[in-house]
């Protein structure tokens, strides 16, 4: 049932602290890696930017007046400028939030709090309190003034105030509900903690009903209990926060719970909330609830996985319940955000059952630097377990965390309801204000940040596509990146592609996707286990989502004669962009994994017809003892595998299959923007990959003589990219490109920052070749971006506004300077002490010294002024399942969900390049068997009656003069018919990779309107073919005749007998046919249309090439005759040629 209100309604939840990590951990848990939680199923997503006006990272207070006002404010605001002064939120109210610009339009309201009254996540949208300074002159950050915040919460005026902080409440000496005066005066006296009034007393005199527990809040429902229902409640539900907050070794040691058994979750408070608001007089002039769950954010900072686990289970049941009330309640806007990354968690797995989770390598130099992982009761204890997936198959897992404190983060918005389609793909923190505040007040505002203008709209069924694979990245990596070239204002190509969503990358056998099996499900859109090369684990072929068996997406594009490009980074059998041309073994009959046989992989790769191949590998490419390019004699006496070193040249084998090779940028260049580019390409750019992915320390990256991360003569993908679109956009029948800068995960896993960013850099500007192309050459394109894993699970710090811990060169200045004798550190999965260190990464790695200084990366400045430096965290050297978000532009972006399983980028792929959803091709595989009978037989595709559907189907028409037409069918997967017309006088209209068998008879064949790669063979009797485009046809005995017509590019084979080949018939072909057994003197030549067209014998033109020759008319060449010498021709022999 659902109603609708005169005024709409808007529901913010503030689930604090998390990324889309910490929701895969929750959802592993609960659902298994193929469950989905609320949060998933919520509509839109888009990626979240939360910078303050002076530094990099969100902080809980000032991220909250962000959201209240939609003005950025320095990093301690609660609701004031540094300089005391009020906030002018977009709206232009000065000094009002939101919530109090709801409040005088007497709508209703609502605050529901994990934590403390105090809170910022809910209560800066009602409190603006201000620095201040103590007896002694030390500074008061306003955070610290609870009690004022909670007075000013109290006084706001809102409907109804759920959270804990009874401590905060009370005055010194006043018992409470869930503590006496002593308990309570033994925790502070602070008066920045302690009210000199009774403020539920205050509450209660501004007509409050105050309950405690969540018994209490229910009886506000019930009549018998609560015959009028409240218009105000205040809920204190905890003497502090309705959690513990403090790391798993120390709750254990103290016997506490993650949370207080009588206080309710905010799922609960938000339903009763809600139920009251529907009760509320004012309630059709609509509302808004600000929810926060604070839990997932202190317990993650610190880093305390259980807490966090039960924290993120109540934030998802809340947004169940709010997405209930938008059921219910249509013109509701839902709206998610975190502000902040509380620890930067990942899920390791794979892990053994019943085994501590032990270490995970943090940040190595030239030496591992190990940090404890948590399991289900702390530090290095047993391993979470997942829900069964849909196999029923559970994993072990651990959880490794960046650090104790908030990161700017991997941080995902979520919409839902009304305007949710609004929530643009990349959204700066005012944008929260913004959605809101339309929704609420049926005002649009005018964008600090404006929206990147959308991609031009498709004008096709079907378009080409670029599948770009980035491996490795999540937002974090790409807000590294963005802060150092754009600032935090500015804007990445990665941000300004037009949909997002969240990517769940599991495999059929572990949580974390690895990069040739993540390849395989991209390419097939199926599950397979984690070491698969494109075969399953019995070595059996991959049957993938289309049905079509051992076919990978590449596979039935070239099948589909549209041009393809593979284009690689790393070495040419790197997963990324192997697995779509390459399958191999594993483990067959010895320990070899399928991912190491380069040398194989390659191969395959060369020979499976791809247009377009670049990356490196040339090594790979060389039987052992042979130099390159590239590959010189100590590089060769190196590598000895057999598994890596073919025992053929694969570079010659490329040139003998018409591949053109290059080495260098400039040999690439030079070649694709010649007069006549070649149609097939081979880029072999570097001896192995085109980078170097050692650690900084490796490279000497802290040295006075640091190595390259690149080889400089090899293109970046951007130009590999840029390149090869010259060459694929010559295909009418469109392309298909798979980039991966595979860069971005290798340094990743080795924790170098330097070299991760400098490969995202290359892949963004990847990206932006692929945008441009759609804006300005075709619109029929799609371009999809996807990583398979979160590779180091990378983090952007800034300690500002707090103090660095204990033992930093500068533990009480937070600013990180240019240069510093020491590399900083942070805190990282404390226990019961805090031990355990972070070393941060800077520009050239992560050690320091007084004569080589650590230092930092600097940001560009924002908007507002300097943005400052600031170091990289990482969790650790692995891949993760991470926080990984795929995005999409240009045709059919809008079909990516906002949580997305792996295999759907393969269904968006394929629909776009095909026009049909691959689930629905699967269910026309099956062969259709259509006989005809000894008579005449008309059978026609979707005629009434008639199982013929032009898809896959065997025709058998039998004797008698039959008409089989296969033009007619609507599918967009229609052809691959197999048609055997018999005896008779027959008639075929072919489709598409029609084969038909005309058998004894005179027979036509008509592909005037075929789409190609049909196979026509006549048989006995005098035949005539009309001809289209890309077709084989065989004349077979009898006097035979062929009509070219606009098409062209057929392959024509007379056959016995004296046959007409007409090369016009009316207008000229746009390439020209093949005829390959032309015979002198039985054979001859035809114009169609010769006096209109101005072709005759004089107007005509014979050139020799090689052994054939050529009919060229006016610069045109209209036929090739295979294996004809020009002497043997005379235009003016009417034998030869016959001009109508």
């Amino acid at each position: 049932m659902t109603s609708s209100t005169s005024g709409n309604h808007v529901i913010f939840l503030h689930p604090d602290g998390t990324s889309p990590s910490h929701y895969a951990f929750a959802r592993f848990v609960d659902k298994g890696p193929d469950g989905r939680l609320n949060w998933d199923m919520m509509s839109n997503s888009a990626v979240y930017l939360g910078h303050m006006e002076d530094q990099l990272g969100g902080t809980s207070n000032a991220g909250a007046v962000t959201h209240a006002t939609g003005a950025k404010v320095y990093a301690e605001s609660f609701g004031l400028n540094r300089d005391g002064s009020s906030v002018t939120p977009l709206s232009g109210n000065t000094g009002k939030t939101i919530v109090q610009e709801a409040i005088a339009a007497k709508k209703v309201t609502a605050l529901v709090q994990s934590g403390a009254a105090y809170e910022p996540g809910t209560a800066a949208f009602v409190a603006q309190v201000g620095e201040t300074v103590d007896a002694n002159g030390n500074r008061i950050p306003p955070r610290q003034r609870s009690v004022e915040i909670t007075k000013e919460v109290i006084l706001s005026g809102v409907n109804f105030i759920l959270g804990g902080g009874e401590l905060n409440m009370v005055p010194i000496g006043t018992d409470g509900f869930h503590g006496t005066a002593a308990e309570y005066d033994a925790l502070s006296t602070n008066p920045l903690q302690r009210p000199s009034e009774n403020l539920i007393e205050l509450a209660k005199s501004n007509g409050y009903t105050v309950v405690y527990t969540e018994q209490q809040l229910n009886d506000l429902l019930d009549p018998a209990k609560t015959p009028t229902p409240p218009t105000k409640v205040l809920g204190v539900f905890a003497p502090i926060h309705t959690f513990n907050d403090r790391p798993e070794e120390v709750l254990a040691e103290r016997g506490l719970p993650l949370y207080l058994e009588t206080a309710p979750t905010i799922a609960e408070m938000l339903d009763v909330t809600q139920k009251l608001m529907e009760k509320h007089p004012n309630f059709n002039n609509g509302s808004i609830a600000i929810v926060e769950e604070e839990g997932t954010d202190n317990f993650g900072n610190n880093n305390n996985a259980a807490g966090t686990l039960e924290a993120l289970r109540r934030s998802d049941a809340a947004i169940g319940v709010a997405m209930d009330f938008v059921e219910k309640h249509p013109n509701t806007l839902l709206l998610t955000a975190a502000d902040s990354d509380a620890g930067g968690l990942q899920v390791r797995d794979p892990l053994t059952a019943g085994q501590p989770v032990g270490n995970i390598n943090n940040n190595p130099t030239t030496s591992a630097r190990n940090v404890p992982m948590d399991g289900q009761t702390g530090s290095n204890t047993l391993p979470f377990v997942s829900a069964p997936d849909a196999n029923g198959d559970v994993f072990n897992f651990a959880i490794a965390w960046a650090g104790l404190p908030d990161f700017s983060g991997s941080i995902v918005s979520k919409a839902h309801g009304l305007n949710a389609d609004k929530l643009p793909a990349t959204v700066d923190n005012t944008g929260m204000y913004e959605l809101m505040y339309e929704t609420l007040f049926n005002t649009e505002l005018e964008s600090r940040n404006p929206a990147p203008t959308p991609a031009p709209k498709a004008t096709k069924d079907t378009g080409n596509v670029i599948f770009i694979h980035p491996d490795g990245t999540s937002p974090s990596h790409y807000m590294a990146l963005r802060n150092i070239d754009q600032g935090p204002d500015g804007r990445l190509n990665w941000d300004q592609m037009s949909n997002a969503g969240v990517y769940l990358g599991h495999m059929e056998n572990q949580l974390t996707g690895t990069s040739n099996a993540g390849a395989v499900t991209h390419a097939t859109g199926v599950k397979v286990f984690n070491e698969s090369f494109g075969l399953e684990e019995d070595n059996s072929r991959v049957t993938p989502a289309s049905g079509k068996t051992g076919y990978t997406i590449l596979e039935e594009a070239i099948a589909a004669g549209k041009a393809t490009a593979l284009i690689q980074s790393g070495n040419l059998a790197e997963p990324g962009t192997a697995a779509f041309a390459a399958e191999t073994t594993n483990r067959d009959g010895n320990d070899l994994r399928a991912r190491d046989k380069y040398a194989e992989i390659i191969e395959q790769v060369i020979r499976s017809g791809t247009d377009v191949i670049m990356g490196g590998g040339e090594l790979y490419m060389l039987p052992q003892g042979t130099t390159g390019f590239h590959v010189t004699a100590e590089l060769d006496a190196a590598e000895t595998r057999s598994e890596r070193r073919p025992t053929i040249n694969l570079i010659e084998l490329a040139e003998s299959l018409g591949y053109t090779v290059v080495y260098t940028e400039d040999q690439m260049n030079q070649v694709v923007n010649s007069p006549n580019p070649p149609q097939k390409l081979l880029g072999v750019f570097a001896a192995t990959n085109t980078f170097d992915d050692r650690t900084e320390e490796a490279l000497g990256l802290n040295s006075d003589s640091p190595l390259p991360l690149y080889v400089a003569t090899a293109p970046t993908v951007a130009e590999m990219l840029d390149a090869s679109l010259k060459i694929l956009n010559q295909d009418p029948d469109g392309f298909f490109v798979v980039v991966e800068e595979e860069g971005t995960d290798n340094f990743a896993n080795n924790n170098n920052a330097p070299g991760t960013i400098e490969a995202i850099r290359r892949a963004d500007a990847a990206i932006g070749v692929a945008m441009d192309y759609v804006n300005t050459q075709d619109p029929n394109t799609l371009v999809v971006t996807a990583a398979d894993s979160d590779a180091g699970g990378l983090q952007v710090f800034q300690y500002e506004p707090y103090t660095r811990p204990s033992g930093n060169f500068t533990p009480n200045t937070p600013e990180i300077a240019d240069s510093e004798p020491q590399a900083p550190f942070i805190g990282v999965n404390s226990t019961t002490t805090n031990t355990n260190r972070a070393v941060l990464d800077g520009i050239n790695g992560s050690t320091g010294t007084p004569e080589a200084p650590w230092k930092p990366f600097a940001a560009q400045d924002s908007i507002d002024g300097p943005m400052g430096n600031f170091g990289i965290a990482w969790v650790g050297t692995p891949d993760f399942p991470g926080s990984i978000v795929s995005k999409t532009y240009g045709m059919n972006a809008d079909k990516l969900p906002s949580t997305l399983d792996n295999t759907k980028i393969y269904d968006l792929m394929y629909e776009t390049l095909f026009g049909v959803t691959p689930q629905f091709v699967a269910t026309q595989q099956e062969t259709q068997l259509v006989a005809g009978t000894q008579g005449t037989d008309q059978l026609i595709t979707n005629a009434t009656g008639s199982s013929l559907d032009g898809i896959n189907d065997t025709v058998f028409t039998g004797a008698g003069n039959d008409e089989v037409d296969l033009q007619t069918a609507s599918s967009p997967i229609a052809g691959g018919n197999r048609v055997d017309l018999g005896n008779g006088n027959d008639i075929v209209f072919v489709s598409k990779g029609d084969r038909v068998f005309g058998g004894a008879g005179n027979d036509i064949f008509d592909a005037t309107d075929a789409k190609g790669g049909n196979r026509m063979s006549g048989g006995t009797g005098d035949d005539i073919f009309f001809l289209g485009s890309g077709d084989r046809a065989l004349g077979g005995d009898g006097n035979d005749k062929f009509f070219a017509q606009s098409g062209g590019g057929n392959l024509i084979s007379g056959g016995a007998g004296a046959d007409q080949f007409w090369i016009v018939s009316g207008e000229l072909p746009q390439a020209a046919n093949t005829i390959l057994d032309f015979q002198v003197g039985t054979d001859v030549i035809g114009i169609l249309g010769s006096a209109s067209l101005g072709i005759s014998a004089s107007t005509l033109n014979l050139n020799q090439v090689g052994g054939d020759t050529q009919v060229i008319f006016g610069g045109n060449t209209l036929a090739v005759l295979s294996g004809i010498q020009t002497s043997s021709l005379n235009l003016s022999n009417v034998n030869q040629f016959a001009f109508a």
